[in-house]
């Protein structure tokens, strides 16, 4: 070995520890890169979710109150009607209140004149599980014979002792939501839905009709996990990474979608600056070993 290469050759062994380091420290900085763009996601669809779980929370409450009618326990129907067209004008997300009986007759809707009863045709998961006892439930996005237009419904239970013999059911205007979504002010590049039990949007920005399956990536992953963070296709085929939530309440899947440019950038500018490092210090290290190697 000449005396002209060990300069050289002790500078590569001087750089290879550090290029390593760099190596390992680069793979845990765009590790924590994109956890810190989770956590963002997640906490956000966390924030959506709880204003529209606040929102469900309020309308049981206002169901429940109006249930609690001396004229319906006493069994006064037009009066009671008369009482619900009072607190619809109250409650702008209600677009509709329904009373219905034990045995699925519906005694009347109050966007109507009171009429005379007539058989319920449904067959809605909600309803009977209201039927069963639940105190609250949430119907998927539909359209009604009533309320054409798609909506999701509050029901609750009116009960006597062990009895129940009602159901009033408040199908909600889906702008409310859609106004809940544009609260949060997410970057304009970002996306948020809202979609039932089954993977059907309520409410979604970018906006589509109600009612329609989301992404195949965002129906596997809830699938899967009641919450989580995965990275899928958007239903417009955007490469995206999605952070969603579950409601404990409603049971519907809040999702934040980020552009998988924008999770990615990040990680790219690390990258960048690692072999930029590595480059400026393999120059410098092999300009001081020709320095030394031409003293020899």
């Amino acid at each position: 070995m000449t005396l002209r290469l060990r300069p050289y050759l002790f500078v590569a062994g001087t750089l290879v520890p550090l290029i390593a380091f760099s190596v390992l420290a680069s793979r845990q900085l765009v590790q924590h890169e994109r956890e810190a763009v989770e956590r963002e996601a997640t906490g956000r669809a966390r924030a959506a979710m709880s204003a529209v779980d606040a929102h469900l929370r309020s309308s049981i409450v206002s169901l429940e109150t109006l249930g609690a009618s001396k004229s319906l326990e006493a069994g006064n129907i037009a009066a009671f009607h008369q009482e619900a067209q009072r607190a619809m004008r109250t409650q702008p997300a209600w677009v509709n209140i329904g009373l219905a009986s034990a045995d699925k007759m519906q005694l009347f809707n109050a966007v109507y004149a009171l009429g005379k009863p007539e058989p319920l045709t449904i067959d809605d998961p909600s309803y009977l599980a209201v039927l069963r006892g639940a105190r609250a439930t949430f119907g998927n996005v539909t359209a009604g014979t009533v309320v054409q237009s798609p909506t999701v419904r509050v029901r609750v239970s009116v009960s006597y002792g062990d009895e129940v013999r009602y159901v009033l059911t408040a199908p909600q205007n889906l702008k409310l939501f859609a106004e809940l979504m544009q609260a949060q002010h997410l970057p304009d590049d970002w996306g948020i839905s809202l979609v039932d039990r089954e993977a059907r949007v309520i409410v979604r920005i970018p906006a589509v009709p109600a009612g329609v399956e989301e992404s195949d990536s965002f129906r596997e992953a809830i699938r899967h996990a009641p919450e989580g963070w995965f990275q899928g296709h958007s239903r417009e085929g955007r490469p995206t990474h999605t952070a969603y939530v579950t409601s404990h309440l409603s049971g519907w899947v809040l999702g934040v979608a980020i552009p998988a440019g924008a999770v990615d950038a990040g990680e790219k500018r690390i990258l960048t600056m690692l072999v930029a490092g590595v480059v400026l210090a393999f120059v410098l290290g092999m300009a001081l070993a020709s320095q030394v190697a031409e003293r020899r």
